[in-house]
């Protein structure tokens, strides 16, 4: 009987032969035929046998397969092994055969190995190095060959040449290996052919958009003289989807949009026609809310943007989820769900809008943890978050937070997640998430500008530095500066030691020593100013400070014009200035680097007088408004106004020359010559003891160029000669384009000023004003 069982079991290993030999899809067909049925006392796998191995080692192919000796022989086992050894992508062949021994059974795993790559050769590339088609090919000599793969870098090949333009290469690739060492020699042959640029880009069935607006959509555009033209297979999808998005948003949400390709291939251009079918326009019909008990509708519709009768479009409709998110979210209800149902009706042209709301339950903060702060001390950190342990949660309060680390400038990224906690259900564990960014620079540099003709600087600074915390001196939030800076007109040396929170409270102390040498560029003088001044200033609710302190100042006027005004010469030789100092400022921007919201609005006032040891009594009152206002996407209003006046006193009989105000060029009015507006004695500027500037920038993005910010600004000043004089006869009036750009040498400004009222003769015609800085 034992020798009639395992007859029977040959036979039946032998007849279901297909299920242990061929390709992965026999493997896989076979996945569902029936497991043999051994006899009770049949025997195990005795021994593994592997055969035709030539590169891969005999324990890698054992370490793949689960039949093992000793474990029964089963045919659902060997049927994985083959897939498994399929999947190591080293074989071509594995097929496994059963032979009976005294012990049990030898099973003898049968492989054919891939070749090996023994060289890559690509001829006939002109446009790209080998080196670049080879790291898109994907394929090294050394490897396994895979076929699959090599197709796959094929393919990567062509659309790199696609998106050079080139859209009729053709590739021709032959694999040849030699039976005794199973080596390949991959030849890669590319035929380029002809480059093709874009002749015409036009729009078919559009109605609702003028193809000069569907064109400002696309980066794709057609030859300008040697600019653009070059027809990119990835960007033109990218155009396509972005279309089709600009109308599904305006509420055409059958939208179909179709291109068409005439090839002139004697000229090697193309045409492209985009066909669009816009479809039906959809409007809001009905919003509704369910599942809200917390809070009445009448709140969450101020929530929303997409109103009944307005555009429909799922872009508002996954807004106004995320605003009832946040809305809940604000009062605690982190957990809120917002789900949409969305009922569209053809015949009406109308959508019906219900959000499912649940609510779930109010969420408190357990605690506040603050991680990845690699070497910024974690009350730096804390002392910024305005969430506690024990409130409720608050969304508003945690975006608050983040704004206030972002603005300290230390992390490269900040985010926040929650995390449970053993308490409570309801209790959840803050965790606020930061990456170290450098904070140190050691910078030398060079520029030019409209007003420095040349200049160069130095200057090493740590934004994070901690005086306490030696050696590494970093982490403490304070920040120490030296620079000097060298230009054909202005010099400057300055320190600064600032420390934002001294004592562990919202009080900063400003520490700072300057000397500066301003050349007698447009004056009659060169002044150099020595000074150190000590400021304080407390935050309150985290948007106003008031502060103040003493400055000390020495200025002595050099170089004197043999012709210059008396009111120079009053000043000649060296002059202390003994002051003091107080202001105020209220400051909600969004983002002190890059505000795009929010304003500024400050006051201020010097005091100089001989009975605080100087030599000079005057005093100075200044005021100034900054509005931040975006209009739509990266469309931005700056307006700035400031005022200001000063006023002798005492045994003073006026304003020193070098105190009182001047205007003209990049930062006041732009368009008039550098200090050129103020009163003038003999045609030299002496400077004003009231002045009143006014500036209006619109930027805003230039498409296809993300680099560059177009500007369009107005100008307007005065500096008059008497203290608290606001006439306006001589006020000054420019306006003109301008260009931001962003580069990796640093940032570049243009402006050209036009004068429309009061113009001087040297900038009848207008001025054109610039600035460039570079760290290296």
């Amino acid at each position: 009987m034992k020798r009639i069982g395992c007859l029977i079991l040959a036979i039946t290993l032998m007849m279901t032969s297909a299920p242990l030999h061929g390709s992965e899809e026999l493997v896989a067909s076979s996945a569902d035929s029936p497991a043999p049925q051994a006899p009770a006392e049949a025997k195990k796998i005795a021994a593994i046998e592997v055969r035709g191995n030539k590169i891969v080692s005999t324990a890698t192919i054992l370490s793949k397969i689960q039949s093992q000796p000793g474990s029964p022989l089963r045919q659902q086992l060997t049927n994985e092994d083959i897939k498994r050894l399929y999947d190591t992508g080293f074989f071509q062949d594995v097929r496994f055969d059963v032979t009976e021994i005294a012990d049990g059974y030898k099973l003898i795993v049968q492989v054919d190995e891939k070749p090996i790559i023994r060289r890559i050769e690509i001829q006939g590339n002109t446009v790209f190095k080998e080196d670049k088609l080879r790291k898109t090919l994907g394929v090294m000599e050394g490897q396994i060959l895979d076929q699959k793969a090599v197709k796959k870098g094929e393919t990567e090949i062509r659309q790199l040449y696609a998106n050079k333009g080139f859209r009729f290469i053709d590739i021709q690739t032959e694999i040849v290996t030699d039976p005794q060492t199973r080596e390949s020699i991959v030849t890669m042959k590319i035929f380029e052919g002809k480059k093709f640029k874009i002749k015409e880009v036009r729009f078919e069935g559009n109605q609702s958009f003028s193809s000069k607006q569907l064109a400002k959509l696309m980066k794709t555009r057609p030859q300008m003289w040697v600019l653009f033209g070059t027809f990119k297979e990835e960007v033109f999808e990218k155009d396509l989807e972005r279309i089709s998005f600009h109308y599904q948003k305006e509420g055409y949400l059958d939208v179909k949009v179709v291109p068409e390709f005439d090839y002139l291939k004697e000229k090697n251009q193309i045409n492209i026609l985009i066909k669009i079918e816009e479809g039906q326009h959809y409007v809001t019909g009905e919003v509704r809310f369910k599942g809200n008990t917390l809070f009445p509708e009448s709140e969450l519709w101020q929530e929303l943007e997409m109103l009944p009768g307005l555009t429909y479009s799922q872009f508002y409709v996954s807004q106004d989820m995320e605003s009832i998110r946040n809305f809940y979210a604000s009062e605690g209800y982190i957990e809120a769900r917002v789900a949409p149902d969305v009922v569209l009706n053809r015949e009406t042209g109308k959508v019906d809008v219900t959000y499912e709301i649940a609510e779930g339950e109010l969420f408190f903060v357990e605690k506040v943890q603050i991680r990845g702060n690699t070497k910024t001390r974690d009350k730096v950190i804390r002392r910024e978050l305005r969430i506690r342990p024990g409130e409720r949660f608050d969304g508003a309060k945690i975006e608050k937070s983040k704004q206030r680390l972002e603005n300290l400038g230390y992390f490269e990224e900040i985010t926040y997640d929650t995390e449970p906690t053993d308490v409570a259900t309801n209790r959840r564990d803050l965790i606020f998430r930061v990456k170290e960014k450098r904070t140190g620079e050691l910078s030398f540099g060079g520029g030019v500008s409209s007003i420095d003709t040349f200049m160069g600087f130095a200057e090493i600074s740590q934004r994070n530095f901690d005086l306490f915390n030696w050696p590494r001196l970093t982490g403490g939030g304070q920040t120490l500066s030296l620079r000097g800076q060298i230009g054909t007109i202005n010099q400057q040396y300055d320190f600064n030691f600032i420390e934002p929170y001294l004592f562990d409270k919202p009080i900063t102390m400003d520490f700072n020593t300057y000397y500066t040498v301003r050349d007698d560029y447009n004056v009659d003088f060169k002044e150099k100013r020595f000074g150190i001044s000590e400021i304080f200033s407390h935050l309150f609710k985290d948007v106003f400070r008031v502060g103040g302190g003493y400055v000390l100042e020495r200025v002595k006027l050099d170089d004197i014009a043999s012709d210059a005004p008396q009111d120079v010469l009053d000043f000649a030789g060296k002059n202390w200035l003994s002051r003091v100092r107080a202001f105020a400022v209220y400051d909600n921007r969004d983002n002190v680097f890059n505000p795009t919201k929010g304003r500024t609005v400050n006051v201020g006032a010097d005091l100089v007088g001989s009975f605080l040891g100087g030599d000079q009594d005057y005093y100075i009152l200044r005021a100034g408004y900054t509005e931040y206002m975006s209009l739509r996407k990266n469309h931005l209003v700056e307006f700035q106004a400031r005022i200001a006046t000063a006023q002798d006193f005492g045994d003073s009989t006026s304003v020193p020359v070098f105190d009182r105000f001047y205007a003209g060029g990049l930062g006041t009015v732009r368009g008039y010559g550098y200090r050129r507006v103020s009163p003038k004695q003999n045609d030299n500027p002496v400077g004003g003891q009231t002045m009143a500037i006014i500036n209006l920038d619109y930027s805003f993005p230039i498409p296809k160029l993300d680099m560059f910010r177009g500007v369009v600004f107005a100008d307007a000043g005065m500096v008059n000669k008497s203290s608290y004089d606001l006439s306006f006869g001589d006020v000054v009036v420019s306006v003109g384009p301008g260009i931001k750009v962003k580069t990796p040498i640093g940032p570049l400004a243009f402006y050209y000023g036009f004068p429309l009222v009061n113009k001087d003769t040297e900038d009848e015609n207008g001025r054109f004003e610039f600035s460039l800085s570079r760290s290296f």
